[in-house]
């Protein structure tokens, strides 16, 4: 009886890892499109503060400035952009807001709306600081503030001179870039409102790949050793972090990866699907089984079952499978650029020695059609499959002569 195709559930499995790479990585690192800061105001600090100067010097119109009574001074630094609100409605916003912005966080329930370099023990504010807020949590647009990156109004209650409020609004889509990032943002669960959803995501999808259902190996079973599978595993995850998520670090965020150095975020997600390939492979390694029967040989993947009868084996022999002759150009030109532009790293010089050195030794059955390569060792020439002896076994008590001597040849394994 012919065997069926199996181990379609390897493929899932990094399926389900890539799913969560993907989309965790996206919303670890997207950005909220936009944010209002409200600062409490001091007037009166501020107006004897026009005097007040490291070096010494005090210019003529902050002299000026100082000299206007405190009113005509308010008018002129707000310029009339003041909107008046109702105190009974709003007189605990005021509060609120006037505490956090003063520094005391622990007294205000929007103390946790601070950004965390105001709260830095080292650099601590010499004034009033920012309070974040959603666009949608108070009526701002009512209030007067317009949507638009930079725009400025301020509010006040009829309770004296220190009941006013700075209200600033900044688009962070458009503002944020790989040359610009503010220096006071808003707190983390407001600045990355979805960072949280991305580690679950993240979670989820390592947690899929280790826990799904897995075929019970046997004993006798001729297929690849889990130490290689969870190898190039790894190896694919670190390919993907780097290259797939490289650009949302050096943009600062998930829409500015589209928006800001676009370009450079292509290049390296191009350079990320190399990642994506080695999952698949390694979804097809893990997947990989021989099963032998007097007069066949079937190699099973989750692909399907391909037959080869020992009938229509015409010759068998060993080969060595070396990169293609270009690959090890590259690494080595790599190298060398490396070494000319003065890194002492052994990084680059290892991986060119690595590429031009490795053999990946296997095993060619020319019969009808395409020849049907098995690879059974490592670049270092360790055996990858197990009982693979018992596949050389049974094609020698099919009368078939194998070649012991191994015939050099270029390529990549994945693909041959």
């Amino acid at each position: 009886m012919m065997p069926v195709a199996s181990g379609r559930m390897e493929l899932w499995r990094r399926i389900a890892l890539l799913f969560g790479i993907l989309v965790g990585i996206g919303l670890f690192f997207y950005v909220t499109p936009s944010i209002v800061k409200v600062t409490a105001v001091d007037w009166q600090k501020e107006h004897a503060g026009e005097l007040r100067s490291i070096s010494g010097y005090v210019s003529s119109e902050k002299k000026r400035l100082n000299q206007l009574p405190l009113e005509d001074y308010i008018n002129e630094k707000t310029g009339g952009k003041v909107t008046l609100v109702d105190a009974g409605q709003w007189k605990t916003f005021f509060h609120e807001v006037q505490l956090a912005s003063n520094g005391e966080y622990a007294r205000s329930i929007y103390g946790n709306r601070v950004s965390p370099e105001d709260k830095d023990d080292f650099w601590k504010p010499t004034g009033p600081v920012p309070v974040f807020f959603k666009p949608d949590e108070f009526p701002f647009a009512q209030w007067g503030l317009s949507f638009e990156s930079g725009k400025r109004v301020y509010i006040r209650t009829n309770e004296g001179t220190n009941s006013y409020l700075l209200l600033e609004y900044e688009d962070y889509h458009s503002e944020l870039s790989a040359m610009y990032t503010p220096y006071r943002v808003a707190p983390g669960w407001l600045y990355h409102p979805y960072r949280s959803y991305g580690i679950g995501v993240m979670a989820a999808g390592l947690l899929l790949y280790i826990f799904l259902p897995r075929r019970k190996a046997k004993t006798d079973d001729i297929a690849y050793t889990g130490g290689t599978l969870v190898a190039g595993d790894v190896v694919a995850v670190i390919i993907l972090l780097t290259f797939y998520g490289l650009p949302f670090f050096i943009n600062g965020g998930t829409v500015q990866t589209v928006t800001s150095m676009w370009p450079i975020s292509l290049v390296m997600w191009f350079m990320a699907l190399f990642g994506v390939v080695v999952l698949y492979y390694s979804a097809w390694y893990a997947s990989f089984r021989i099963e032998l029967t007097e007069d066949a040989l079937y190699l099973i993947t989750f692909k399907g079952v391909r037959e080869l009868r020992f009938a229509e084996i015409n010759s068998a022999g060993l080969v060595s499978l070396r990169n293609p002759g270009w690959f090890r150009k590259l690494f080595m030109a790599i190298a060398l650029l490396s070494f000319l532009g003065g890194r002492s790293s052994p990084q680059p010089v290892g991986g060119a020695v690595l590429a031009a050195t490795a053999a990946y030794g296997g095993l060619e059955l020319i019969g009808i059609g395409k020849p049907l390569y098995i690879w059974y060792t490592d670049q270092w020439g360790g055996i990858t499959i197990r009982n693979f002896n018992r596949v050389t076994e049974a094609i020698h008590s099919a009368g078939i002569r194998i070649n012991n001597k191994f015939r050099e040849i270029e390529g990549f394994s994945m693909f041959m």
